[in-house]
């Protein structure tokens, strides 16, 4: 591929570790959000942008979809890393709507993958712990949780980790034959 850039926004790891990943099998840099400067787009040809869902948000999103938006580079790929199972047309579809509130109308419908990440109560920050805590009051209120809240609440306070690195290999493959992004 030519001059194709990995960019991510992680605050636990659990993105990191997949941008990482899909870097070294795309032969490419990997660079975190926060390091994006106006102009390091401009001579790439394909940006593969991940960022870490946390309450509704895209970790590095907010930074970086400006200057994909102005350098518009002719492909694009983009991914989320979360706890919510990725096999769910739920998780597909808010992971979608988070990119696009951030996108013009003409470069919506780019490819969205999701990929399983994971949580470990102990590193969580003040601000994190505490939406987790909020979270787990609402789960504990629904009358008939789902499976997945469930899952959540058995591991509230714990640690889980659900890092598949081969669950990123279609993100590669689809970044190794993206299409071009709609003009």
């Amino acid at each position: 591929m030519d001059k194709t850039l990995v960019v991510y926004g992680s605050h636990y790891g659990a993105t990191k570790t997949y941008a990482e990943y899909i870097a070294q099998k795309l032969s490419c840099p990997c660079l975190a959000a926060e390091t994006l400067k106006k102009g390091m787009l401009a001579n790439c040809d394909a940006v593969v942008f991940g960022g870490g869902v946390y309450a509704g948000s895209i970790a590095g999103w907010k930074k970086a979809a400006p200057l994909i938006v102005k350098e518009s580079p002719s492909r694009i790929l983009l991914f989320v890393c979360g706890l919510a199972d990725p096999a769910k047309e739920k998780t597909r579809a808010e992971a979608r709507m988070l990119f696009e509130k951030r996108l013009p109308e003409n470069m919506r419908g780019l490819p969205v993958f999701c990929l399983r990440g994971g949580i470990d109560y102990a590193k969580l920050g003040l601000k994190h712990r505490a939406m987790m805590a909020m979270l787990m009051k609402f789960l504990k209120s629904k009358k008939d949780p789902s499976e997945e809240d469930r899952q959540l609440m058995a591991t509230y306070g714990g640690k889980v980790d659900f890092i598949d690195l081969t669950s990123a290999d279609p993100v590669i493959a689809a970044a190794r034959g993206l299409p071009c992004a709609k003009p």
